[in-house]
């Protein structure tokens, strides 16, 4: 009888991790993750667009393109894009303020939190 619970409980348990949307890191790429995190990443990458058109850079980043990757650091409420990731590996943050996200400077105080944050959702990223 108690083999038997053991087994039944070893397997509900590798069942239970197999059916997680998440890594054991944390990270998911999951369907469900992409539309909680949808809004935000678009608004992020219309906003580095805006940037670059400011910069006078004739770039337009579009999601899933193959060549823009997105972290979101969901504890910290940051998401980092690369883009270029063939050549130069161009990258920015993107901090939450308010119900909109600002691009900012890739300082101490960023990196430290950058260091200190979980990802939470990846896509894209060939650099891990």
């Amino acid at each position: 009888m108690k083999v038997k619970l053991l087994s039944f409980l070893l397997f509900s348990i590798v069942f239970l991790a197999g059916c997680s949307d998440y890594d054991q890191d944390g990270n998911t790429t999951s369907e469900k993750a992409k539309q909680k995190y949808d809004a935000a990443i678009n608004q992020v990458i219309k906003s580095e667009n805006q940037y670059l058109k400011k910069q006078q850079v004739d770039r337009q980043l579009k999601r899933n393109s193959g060549e823009t990757g997105v972290i979101v650091y969901e504890d910290q409420d940051l998401i980092e894009i690369y883009y270029d990731q063939s050549s130069r590996g161009e990258r920015a943050i993107y901090q939450k303020d308010g119900s909109t996200y600002a691009r900012k400077t890739y300082t101490k105080r960023i990196s430290r939190k950058i260091d200190d944050s979980e990802k939470k959702y990846l896509e894209n990223i060939g650099i891990k």
